[in-house]
C-alpha cells in the first residue's frame, strides 16, 4: 500500500494555490511564498527568471534584499515538495536554471493542466462533429473551478493571472453554452446565461446565446429584450453600438427568419474547402527608402528550402533588434522579395507588443484576424480560443503560406500564431531575442544592428537627394554619427531637413550636437508617436521589471563605453548574481549589447535616454 509520503502530489490553483498529497494539504508557508510556487505552476515546465519571480512577489518596489529573500521562499518550498526526493535526483519539484527556476511536475497533476488538457480534447470532438462528448468534457473541466483562481494572493502576478484566468473560464463557458444549443438544449441553459449575462452584461456572445436560447423555447418577445438591455449598456458605458453579429441576429428574430429554428451547421463544415479559401495579400508597402542590410538579407535568404522543397520544415526566422532600428523594414523587404515562392498567399498581423497606444494584441485577437484574413465567415469561427486555433493549423495544412508576425511582445504571444506543418514560412519581428521560440520551435535569429556609414549615408541621400548631400559632406558625416546610425534617428533628422530645403545640413547637425550635449533626445523628435525616438525607446523601457530599469538608469552616465557584470553589479548595489540576472534581462530586450562574453555596451542615444530618465527620477 503506498504511504503518505510516497503518494503523488496535486497541485490547485484554480481557488486557494495548494498543494495535496493523499488526503493531506501541505503547509506552504506565507502568502508570497505561495506566490512564488504559483507563478512557476503557471509557467510549468518554462523557466521563470529571478527578475520575473521578484516582480510577481513585490511589484515596482521590490525591498534591496529581494534576491535574497526570494532564495529562501525556493529553499523553504523545496523542502515541503520534495520531502521523497532520492540521491538519483528523482522527486525533485523545483529546478534551479542560469537566471531562474522551473516546476518538473506531470501535466496532469496541476488542476489546471488537466482543465487545459480537456477543453483541447473537446475542440477535437467538435472539430469532429462529436458534440455530446464534447459538451459532456466541458462541464467536467468547468466542474474543476471555484470562484476565485489564485484566492488569497495579491502582487501583481496574482492580479494579472487572475484576470487571464477568468476570462479563460468564461471563454471555455461560452464553447460549452454554444453546443449547448447546438444540441437543443436551449431550455436548460436560459438560467445559466441569464445569471452570467447579468455579472458581463457587455459581452455580447453571451447575450447572443441567450436571444437564440430564448427565441427556440419560444420566447420571443425576452430575446428582444434582451438584446435591448445589451445594447443600452454599451450605449451608455462604452458609448458604441453592438457588433454586426449581435445585430444580425436581432434583425433575424424580428423577422422570425427561419434558419433560427435549426441546428447550427456541423462544424466540420468550419473549414471551408481549400480551393475556397481566401489568398490574403496583407503585406505593406516595400519601405521606399529601405537601402543596405545586404549581408542580413543573404542570411535570411540562406533559411528558405533549397530546390522547392516547401515539406521538410517550417522556417521561422526572428528578426530582433533595439527599437528604432528598422526590423519591420527589413522584413517586409524580404517578404515582398519572396512573397512568390508562397502561392497560398501573405498574412500581416502588427501584434502591438511595443505600442504607443499600450494595446497589446491578445494571441485570441490575432488568430481571429488569422481566420479573417483566411476568408473564414465569422459565424463560422468557433467561440472557444483553442478550437480556433485548430481551425487556424487546419487551414495551413499543406499549404504554402507567408506569415509575417510585426513587434510581438514575448513567445506566448507567437506560439499559437504557428502553423502545425510545414509548408509556411513565419518571419516574426520583436524588441525581445524571444530566446524560447529559438530554443523551442528551432527559430533562426537574425539580429539587426546600427547601420553601417555607408548605408547611412544612402539613407539620407534617398530622402534629401544626391545634390544637397555632396554640397555639405562633413555636415552629412556628423548626422550620421550623432544619429548613432540608428535608423529612426536618420529618419527623424531626414524629415526636419526635407521639410525646410533651406536650412543648412550643418545647422542641422549644429541642432543634433547642441542637444546630444545637454543630454536630451529633444532634436530627435518628429511629432507624432512613430518618427519620435525618445517616444520609441519608452516602450521597451517600460516592459522591464523595476530592478532592471533603475540597472538601466544607472548604466546611461556610466564613462566607459562598455561595462562589466562586476562593474554593474558594485555600481548598482548588487550581488554578481542579481547583476547577471538584470544583466540578462536588458540584453533581452536589446536595450544593452553583450558584445563580449560578461561585457555589455549601449547604444549612444539609449544612454542618453537613460540619462534622462535618471535626471528625471525614473518612471
Amino acid at each position: 500500500m503506498e504511504s503518505a509520503s510516497q503518494a503523488p502530489l496535486r497541485f490547485a490553483v484554480l481557488g486557494p494555490v495548494r498543494v495535496g498529497r493523499g488526503e493531506e494539504d501541505l503547509a506552504l508557508g506565507s502568502p508570497q511564498q505561495r506566490v512564488v510556487l504559483a507563478a512557476l505552476l503557471l509557467r510549468r515546465g518554462r523557466l521563470v527568471t529571478t527578475a520575473e519571480l521578484v516582480h510577481a512577489v513585490w511589484g515596482e518596489n521590490p525591498p534591496m534584499a529581494a534576491v535574497p529573500v526570494l532564495r529562501t521562499y525556493v529553499s523553504r518550498l523545496r523542502k515541503v515538495l520534495e520531502s521523497g526526493r532520492t540521491s538519483d535526483g528523482s522527486g525533485v519539484v523545483i529546478v534551479s536554471a542560469a537566471d531562474g527556476y522551473l516546476v518538473r511536475v506531470p501535466e496532469d497533476a496541476v488542476d489546471l493542466g488537466v482543465f487545459e488538457q480537456r477543453v483541447e480534447r473537446a475542440a477535437k470532438l467538435r472539430a469532429g462533429d462529436e458534440l455530446s462528448a464534447a459538451s459532456q468534457l466541458l462541464h467536467t473541466a468547468l466542474g474543476q473551478w471555484q470562484e476565485i483562481p489564485l484566492a488569497g494572493l495579491a502582487g501583481p502576478l496574482a492580479e494579472s493571472e487572475r484576470s487571464r484566468l477568468n476570462e479563460t473560464r468564461l471563454s471555455t463557458l461560452e464553447a460549452r453554452f454554444d453546443i449547448d444549443v447546438e444540441l437543443g438544449r436551449h431550455v436548460a441553459v436560459i438560467p445559466e446565461l441569464r445569471a452570467l449575462t447579468g455579472q458581463h452584461p457587455l459581452r455580447e456572445r453571451l447575450c447572443e446565446l441567450l436571444m437564440i436560447a430564448l427565441y427556440r423555447s419560444g420566447r420571443q418577445a425576452e430575446a428582444l429584450a434582451s438584446y435591448r438591455t445589451t445594447r443600452n449598456t454599451l450605449v451608455a458605458e462604452l458609448g458604441i453600438e453592438p457588433g454586426a453579429s449581435l445585430r444580425h441576429l436581432h434583425r433575424s428574430i424580428l423577422a422570425a427568419d427561419a434558419s433560427l429554428e435549426l441546428p447550427a451547421p456541423p462544424r466540420r463544415a468550419a473549414v471551408p474547402a481549400a480551393e475556397s479559401m481566401t489568398r490574403p495579400a496583407q503585406l505593406p508597402a516595400d519601405p521606399a527608402t529601405f537601402t543596405g542590410r545586404h549581408s542580413e538579407l543573404d542570411q535570411a535568404r540562406a533559411l528558405l528550402p533549397n530546390g522547392g522543397d516547401h515539406k521538410a520544415t517550417m522556417p521561422i526566422t526572428v528578426v530582433s533588434g533595439m527599437a528604432g532600428v528598422g526590423k519591420t523594414a527589413l522584413a517586409v523587404r524580404f517578404a515582398r522579395e519572396i512573397s512568390g515562392r508562397f502561392p497560398d498567399g501573405q498574412l500581416f498581423i502588427n501584434l502591438r507588443g511595443f505600442d504607443a497606444t499600450g494595446s497589446l494584441m491578445s494571441p485570441e485577437e490575432g488568430i481571429r484576424i488569422a481566420l479573417d484574413g483566411l476568408g473564414v465567415p465569422s459565424w463560422r469561427i468557433p467561440a472557444q480560443p483553442e478550437a480556433q486555433t485548430l481551425l487556424y493549423r487546419s487551414l495551413l495544412a499543406n499549404r504554402r503560406v507567408l506569415i509575417l508576425l510585426d513587434n510581438a511582445r514575448d513567445v506566448d504571444h507567437v506560439r499559437r500564431l504557428l502553423p502545425g506543418s510545414p509548408g509556411c514560412l513565419v518571419i516574426v519581428t520583436s524588441r525581445s531575442q524571444l530566446t524560447g521560440l529559438i530554443a523551442g520551435e528551432g527559430a533562426h535569429p537574425l539580429t539587426l544592428h546600427q547601420l553601417a556609414p555607408a548605408d547611412a549615408h544612402d539613407v539620407l541621400g534617398r530622402r534629401l537627394g544626391a545634390r544637397r548631400l555632396s554640397a555639405e559632406p562633413r555636415a552629412v558625416d556628423d548626422i550620421i554619427a550623432l544619429c548613432g546610425r540608428l535608423p529612426l534617428a536618420l529618419a527623424v533628422v531626414a524629415a526636419r531637413a526635407a521639410i525646410n530645403p533651406g536650412f543648412p545640413l550643418s545647422a542641422i547637425a549644429d541642432e543634433l550636437r547642441d542637444s546630444r550635449g545637454g543630454g536630451s533626445l529633444d532634436a530627435f523628435t518628429g511629432g507624432d508617436f512613430g518618427t519620435d525616438v525618445r517616444a520609441s525607446f519608452s516602450w521597451s523601457y517600460k516592459a522591464q521589471s523595476a530592478p532592471a530599469a533603475r540597472l538601466f538608469r544607472l548604466i546611461g552616465p556610466h564613462a566607459d563605453p562598455d561595462i562589466s557584470a562586476p562593474a554593474a553589479a558594485a555600481l548598482a548595489g548588487l550581488s554578481l548574481r542579481e547583476a547577471h540576472s538584470l544583466l540578462a534581462e536588458l540584453t533581452h530586450a536589446h536595450l544593452l549589447t553583450e558584445h563580449h562574453p560578461g561585457r555589455y555596451t549601449m547604444h549612444e542615444l539609449l544612454r542618453i535616454y537613460a540619462r534622462e530618465q535618471l535626471h528625471s527620477g525614473g518612471r
